[in-house]
């Protein structure tokens, strides 16, 4: 919040009257037009009788544990309301579905425009839903957000798209909020993405692998997930050969790495939201582990390329240092917090993070991208 909203000053009656009506004033400090206060009744039912009036008229409470007391600001959100024209939402969307199809096409269809259009209605659904589910669970909490929109890319990018993105036009309010619209994108990919790998798995087979005949410089990684299911649908992999996976496999596949991807623990992406509301006292360490590692991996990666160190090229990608210096610059391993920073997380979250957890480890694969 600090990089979007404005403090106001606490000096003003009308604020502290409506203040007054959650909490207890104990101290004020004008200079850095900080609160001290007491909860008149539970942190989240004080909390959340101040937010209603005061976000009628634009303006949000910022609600602190500081140095073991009870802070609270009064801030107004910087900038103006971002709204998506109708036109160009339409515009985006039949772009990208035009690109994708065309990646489909030239990538993972070998030319046949039916399975190009199979892995655009899996790959498409898959990312509009993670974003949906975003939107709909911030609505929900009374945030206000954008519907997705996509954004495509020419199709000599593999995938034809960089996916989908909402905005969010308020701050999200509590830590429970945010754990909701954290994991609600991420979730939703990963359960839309469960059909579309069986039944792409289930199109699938095992071919003679030959690289001077294979059609792509390339081969995709793949995850536990994605083994697990190839192994009860096609059996093990016979020696010599090699999955050839149908378009609406490799649609499923995109899907649960963009949700691995997603669900890293790092700054504002949904694993960064997670680690923000569960361990709101330690997630900068959180983040900087998971930054360190992922450079590693890509240094890691980058040197077995230049040595061609076959062994370590097998377990390293060297992607993963520009992901990791994109999300620093992005984020600069930094997240603001909710708005409600003292309510804790109830039990029943704490447990789906566990559940998030596993599925960011059966999605995740430290090679997505393998040279042939």
């Amino acid at each position: 919040m600090k990089d979007t909203l404005d403090l106001k000053g606490i000096d003003d009656p009308k604020l502290l009257e409506i203040v007054s009506k959650g909490f207890i004033v104990e101290s004020a400090d004008t200079d850095s037009s900080t609160l001290i206060v007491k909860p008149r009744f539970s942190d989240e039912t004080s909390f959340n009788i101040i937010l209603d009036e005061l976000s009628t008229v634009g303006l949000y409470p910022l609600y602190k544990e500081e140095n073991d007391r009870l802070t609270l600001r009064i801030t107004g959100k910087k900038g103006n309301r971002r709204e998506i024209n109708p036109v160009l939402h339409v515009v985006l969307l039949l772009a990208t579905i035009f690109t994708v199809t065309v990646a489909g096409y030239i990538w993972w269809a070998g030319g046949d425009f039916e399975k190009s259009v199979y892995f655009t209605i899996g790959l498409m659904g898959i990312l509009g839903g993670h974003e949906l589910g975003h939107a709909l669970v911030a609505r929900r909490n009374r945030v206000d957000a954008t519907l997705p929109f996509f954004l495509p890319v020419p199709p000599f990018f593999a995938f034809g798209t960089l996916g989908a993105v909402i905005f969010m036009n308020s701050p999200i309010p509590d830590r429970r909020s945010l754990f909701d619209i954290g994991i609600a994108g991420p979730l939703t990919g990963f359960i839309l993405s469960l059909p579309v790998l069986v039944i792409g798995i289930s199109l699938s087979n095992y071919v003679p692998f030959d690289p001077a005949v294979e059609g792509s410089p390339f081969l995709l990684g793949t995850p536990l997930l994605f083994n697990a299911i190839t192994q009860l649908i096609l059996g093990s992999e016979p020696p010599g050969q090699i999955l050839q996976a149908h378009p609406i496999a490799i649609a499923g596949w995109a899907g649960i790495f963009v949700t691995a991807l997603n669900l890293l623990p790092m700054g504002q992406l949904d694993g960064g939201h997670v680690i923000r509301s569960v361990f709101p006292k330690s997630f900068k360490k959180v983040y900087r582990i998971v930054f360190k590692l992922l450079f590693a991996m890509g240094a890691a990666g980058i040197l077995a390329q230049v040595y061609s160190l076959k062994w370590l090229i097998e377990l390293t990608w060297p992607g993963w240092m520009f992901w990791a210096v994109l999300v620093y610059f992005m984020t600069k391993l930094d997240h603001p917090g909710p708005l409600n920073d003292v309510t804790p997380l109830d039990p029943a979250r704490k447990v789906v993070s566990v559940l998030i957890l596993i599925v960011f480890l059966v999605s995740f694969t430290p090679v997505p991208i393998m040279s042939i």
